[in-house]
């Protein structure tokens, strides 16, 4: 077997000339489909990755029934999971293998003639009727992530909270893969918070919202990063001096002169991070009892003094 893409994905340029996914397509897949099959592990271009059947469907009204729990959810499609897929199913017309989806971790499903992958609309029903045919381990799998995510949904709950108001309308668009939202966050942001000092002390705030700074932490805390690199580092300074210089602040300009993207250029703006904001720094993650952050303003203050 080659070296694999754990994502296969093919170059933007290809993909952009695909379809994409979409439930008139997902029709013509199942067209005269007599047969389902199930198999562990996950599909490569458009064949299984291994052949141990788990799941066996035959009868007419029961294919049926999985073709139409299979409705895709056309508003969120094209994103890209970051693995080949948990199981592969295989569809079949008259003994003919006519086709193979990836089905990504019971919520989401991939075919290599589309540009992307796609999530399912019904979700809990598909995974249901699977476990009424013996295939249960999908459904499991569903409660127990379900189980495992409170604790997330009510970080993120608090991470809302404090973020700018408008945040909240993107919620899902933000934990997606599709950027198309982020002009209108902006504008949606600007009209928020018209006066950008305030809106640079918001954004360092809410990016100071975490768990953890540096590593494992959920993708939505990006945006605030995301939005802050589009302002000169000397204004966000400056902005951070004129404030309060609160430790709700302080904690969202570390880990932004400490991350890992703009670690890659910092010398160049050196010169507008002073040492008593560096002392600063040095005090909020020193009192937050942060070892990896107090490691991280101790390089920040080495660069300082030899730069």
């Amino acid at each position: 077997m080659p070296i694999l893409d754990y994502t296969n994905r093919k170059p933007w340029e290809e993909r952009n000339k695909l379809p994409k996914p979409s439930n008139d397509g997902l029709k013509e897949l199942f067209a005269d489909v007599d047969m389902v099959i199930i198999k562990d592990g996950g599909v490569y271009e458009d064949k299984a990755m291994y052949n141990n059947v788990l799941l066996t469907i035959n009868q007419a009204d029961k294919v049926r029934m999985f073709h139409q729990l299979m409705e895709i959810n056309e508003k969120k499609t094209g994103f890209y999971c970051m693995c080949l897929g948990t199981y592969a199913i295989e569809l079949y017309s008259h003994n003919n293998l006519k086709a193979t989806i990836g089905f990504h971790h019971g919520v989401s499903i991939r075919y290599y003639k589309w540009n992307g992958d796609a999530e399912l609309a019904k979700i809990d029903n598909l995974l249901t009727f699977l476990a009424e045919q013996g295939f249960t381990a999908p459904l499991a799998e569903r409660i127990e992530a379900k189980r495992n995510m409170e604790p997330d949904r009510v970080a993120e709950r608090k991470w809302l909270e404090v973020a700018p108001k408008c945040f909240r309308k993107y919620r899902e668009q933000i934990n997606g893969l599709d950027e198309d939202y982020y002009p209108s966050l902006i504008s949606d942001l600007n009209l928020e918070i018209p006066d950008k000092r305030k809106q640079i002390i918001a954004l360092l705030q809410t990016f100071g919202k975490t768990d953890n700074f540096w590593t494992a932490y959920p993708s939505y805390e990006e945006l605030p990063k995301k939005i802050l690199c589009t302002f000169e580092i000397k204004d966000i300074i400056e902005t951070y001096i004129l404030s309060d210089r609160n430790y709700k602040t302080r904690k969202g300009l570390g880990r932004l002169l400490c991350s890992f993207e703009f670690k890659k250029n910092r010398k160049k703006h050196l010169k507008y991070i002073t040492q008593e904001v560096i002392a600063d720094l040095e005090k909020c993650f020193t009192w937050l009892g942060d070892k990896a952050g107090i490691n991280e303003i101790s390089k920040l203050k080495n660069d300082k003094n030899n730069s």
